[in-house]
């Protein structure tokens, strides 16, 4: 057995082979064993690659993540590895596992941010035909994530042995709008105020206007397009108030823009009173916030759509809101835009916070392909409130290439030999229509703690449905999974999942409310599959398109189930649950 992995060098030092070691350096290595993994002896000549090529020289300390599999094309093992800081993914190859040679490198592409880490390249065949292959590359982003902190991105293509090539329509150059697209506003007009451009603006930014993102005195902003852009930072994170859009009439499916800034999400249940402090780009449909977005703490400017299908030909306006005067309480908007099509920055793996460092197993044949992933986020990783360790990996899941609206995307469900973990079926039963409200569900414990939760539904006269879980009596806690029909998404909120005091700094990257856009048609039945852990909660819909992977922390006692329907009824509800035993006896 050869195991490979990256040396890290906390000193400079000489080793006996005579290689010259720098502080912080990381290089390549291997070590290998011969009773089975029992026992192991660090290779005589390691590293085996020692440095990064001579352009990257100075990226030695940012060099990691070997990811090795064997290509029978042209018989030789292939190594990714990560250049770290400068989102580039190097491919070699070797005979031996010992002497490697530089074939290739690739990126960067799509999500550009913080650092680029534990790569994996590997074939599927798409929609299951073994005559149709593509192959993937699933990376780590760090920071720089969909929600704020951790993130995971996949990108299509094809590798020849030596070159992975990315299909043109997985590229997401960031300075082009979708054909077809209207630009609502641009604030290219930096010499106005907001009232000359027809919005209204409220507290410290009354008289003031777009900037220049340029001299805008704050780090480095990136990712704008054009010179002006919106921004709350204009003396320091002390200013307040709100910009308020004129009225538009709602006319494309999707509205797409560029935000940056501090993550203080819009928390519906605080907004308004002395416990606010919200810095968020909002949408507001009769009188009601709709969508809503804050930024990823970063100045990259990065782009976020919309999906407002379910309110076509509605009046709508966007509210910039910033009461927050604390540490990166400021927001940049720049490039508002509506369009048929979303404007995407990336495929993302999972659009939920926890689910990083995804690692894939080679050795089963290219319709099989499984990925465990680190079940935590960066932003609050090395504090959150669990004992007597920290984090748990994700349930594992089988991957696979489907087309999905003429578009090629990387699905995900549970393994299947998972179901060995399930107990029979605690509660079943269909409802042809579930009143608006909540109903309650009887799942006894401890399996109303770890359970798999499957509904299917369609759309009846309410505008959202779901499962409340790990509720409390006093309805202080909860954990909110569902599907909101107009906004055509799967959403988990965790605002009042329990306990977030672990986080004692800010802007708290832990609260919020997270989406995962999921187009349907009124008469879809829809599908959720849900995993409840404990502290976890993983979501997958039908398709395995849709994922979103979150932790929470609730109280032993907040252990209710119920299902809700809002603004009317759900139809044709179906729930089955089973409880999951432990892996462990």
């Amino acid at each position: 057995m050869v195991a490979i992995y990256t040396s890290n060098y906390p000193t400079a030092h000489t080793q006996s082979n005579g290689v010259v070691i720098r502080e912080g350096q990381q290089s390549q290595s291997i070590a290998f064993s011969n009773d089975n993994g029992l026992t192991w002896t660090q290779y005589e000549g390691n590293p085996v690659i020692e440095s990064p090529p001579a352009q990257y020289a100075d990226q030695y300390q940012q060099f990691r993540d070997p990811f090795v599999f064997w290509y029978a094309p042209t018989s030789k093992w292939i190594m990714v590895a990560s250049l770290a800081m400068e989102h580039i993914l190097l491919i070699y190859s070797s005979d031996n596992l010992k002497n490697w040679t530089l074939q290739s490198q690739f990126g960067p592409e799509n999500a550009r941010f913080g650092q680029w880490e534990c790569p994996s390249l590997f074939p599927l065949y798409v929609d299951g035909n073994t005559k149709t292959q593509k192959w993937v590359v699933l990376l780590g982003i760090n920071p720089g994530g969909i929600i704020t902190a951790s993130g995971t991105q996949y990108i299509v293509g094809s590798f020849n042995g030596t070159t992975f090539v990315p299909d043109p329509s997985d590229v997401y150059d960031p300075t082009q709008i979708p054909a077809g697209s209207t630009v609502f506003q641009d604030f290219e007009s930096i010499s106005s105020s907001f009232e000359e451009l027809g919005w209204n603006a409220t507290g410290d930014f009354s008289g003031l206007g777009p900037q220049n993102a340029s001299t805008v005195q704050v780090w480095n902003i990136m990712g704008y397009l054009g010179t002006g852009v919106l921004t709350t930072y204009l003396f320091g994170d002390i200013a307040t108030g709100t910009i308020t859009s004129p009225t538009f009439t709602i006319t494309k499916q999707y509205i797409s823009f560029l935000i940056a800034g501090g993550y203080y999400p819009y928390n519906p249940a605080t907004a308004g009173t002395p416990n606010d402090n919200q810095v968020s780009f909002s949408l507001v449909i009769g009188g009601q916030i709709v969508h809503s977005q804050t930024g990823t703490d970063t100045e990259d400017l990065v782009w976020r759509n919309w999906n407002v299908a379910g309110w076509m030909g509605q009046q709508a306006y966007f509210v910039v809101t910033d009461v927050n005067t604390g540490p990166f309480a400021h927001i940049h908007v720049d490039e508002i835009i509506f369009s048929d099509s979303p404007k995407d920055e990336a495929n993302w793996f999972d659009f939920g916070p926890d689910l990083y460092a995804a690692a894939t197993y080679n050795g089963l044949d290219n319709n099989h392909r499984t990925v465990i992933g680190w079940m935590n986020n960066w932003g609050y990783g090395q504090n959150i409130p669990t004992s007597p360790w920290r984090s748990a990996m994700s349930v594992p899941r089988t991957l696979a290439l489907k087309t999905i609206n003429n578009k090629v995307r990387l699905v995900q469900q549970p393994v299947s030999s998972l179901s060995s973990l399930y107990t029979s079926p605690l509660y079943s039963h269909q409802f042809s229509s579930l009143r608006a409200g909540e109903t309650a569900i009887n799942v006894p414990a401890p399996y109303n703690a770890r359970m798999k939760f499957t509904v299917q539904f369609t759309r009846g006269s309410g505008t959202q449905f779901g499962v409340i879980l790990r509720s409390n009596t006093t309805d202080t806690q909860e954990t909110v999974v569902g599907y909101d029909f107009l906004g055509q998404n799967v959403f988990v909120d965790r605002f009042k999942s329990g306990d977030n005091s672990f986080v004692d700094w800010q802007p708290n990257p832990y609260p919020g409310r997270f989406i995962a856009t999921l187009p349907t048609k009124s008469t879809d039945c829809i599908t959720l599959n849900i995993f409840l852990d404990w502290s976890s909660v993983e979501v997958f819909d039908g398709q395995g398109q849709a994922v979103i992977t979150s932790q929470i922390f609730p109280l032993d006692d907040s252990a209710q189930v119920k299902l809700f329907s809002v603004g009317g009824t759900t139809k044709s509800v179906t729930v089955s649950v089973n409880g999951i035993k432990s892996a462990w006896t």
